[in-house]
This record gives C-alpha cells, structure tokens and sequence, in this order.
C-alpha cells in the first residue's frame, strides 16, 4: 500500500470520505452531504456515505478516540488513514470476532458489517495478496489503531 494520496485511487477516495467526515464533524456541520456527494462524485453506491460514516462512528467508539485525519491537500496518510485503509481492505475476508495476521483482534459484528457495506458500496473485492496494514502494528499483535508516537504528535498539533 502507497502512504501517499494517489489521485484516483480508491484508497484516495476513502481517505477523502474519511478527511471530508472528519472536517464535518470538527466544524459543527452536517457529516452526510459532504461525504454523499464525493461519493457520488466517483461513482459508488448511494450507501457508500451512510456506511463510512457508520465504519468511522463505531471505530472512534470502539478504540476510544478520535481518529486523526490528514490535513486537506496532505499528499501523505496518518498513521489512522493507513490503518483504515488496511481495515477496508481486510473487511471482505474477515468473519465478525475473527482475526488475520493484519488485525489480530478481529472486528467486532457492527464494524464487520459497516465495513463490509462500505466494501460493497465501493466495488472492493477479496484481495488475498494485499496486506495494506504496512504500520509496525501489522507485525505485531497490537491493534492497528494503538496510539503511537506519530498518532501521539498528530493530536497535539
């Protein structure tokens, strides 16, 4: 997986679903036209929006924190992009409470089906040789949204 934002990809696409959340939220707006609108803008699926916003609402709820975005126009994802991107990419080969090698823990059934949905909505299919999760987590049996130095230092700025 490429940590930088390739344009028109569709890891650069979910980092933007989650970037443009992100934002929302932090500003006191509305989540859902932002995020359904660039999502109709590439093309998903009209649930493409619900269920990002679904997968990044139970995830916050699930780790106990924020997820850290990039700032808009980053060329390079955070530590909690990449590991999003990872999640989306696991999603279809995981069972609800299951771990892989990538996410030792499994998921839990809402970010299972949250996730799945998204994979769905975005035309993602199983990928058996893609291993997305690259942070030192994946090696490890931490999970892959642990706080870390570099998460760490993107809260404090």
């Amino acid at each position: 997986m490429s940590t930088n934002v390739a344009s028109g990809s569709q890891d650069a696409s979910f980092v933007q679903l989650f970037r443009l959340w992100s934002a929302a939220r932090a500003n006191g707006r509305l989540v859902m036209p932002d995020i359904h609108t660039e999502a109709q803008a590439h093309g998903f699926a009209d649930q493409t929006a619900a269920a990002a916003a679904s997968l990044f609402c139970l995830l916050e709820g699930q780790v106990g924190r924020r997820l850290s975005p990039g700032k808009p126009g980053d060329r390079e994802f955070t530590a909690d992009e990449r590991a999003l991107i990872g999640l989306l990419r696991q999603a279809p080969m995981l069972q609800p409470g299951r771990g892989t090698r990538a996410i030792p823990h499994g998921l839990p059934g809402a970010i299972s089906w949250a996730a799945r949905c998204l994979c769905d909505a975005m035309g993602i299919e199983v990928d058996h040789g893609i291993y997305a999760l690259q942070a030192a987590a994946a090696n490890s049996q931490d999970c892959p949204f642990a706080i870390t130095a570099e998460r760490r230092g993107s809260a404090e700025g």
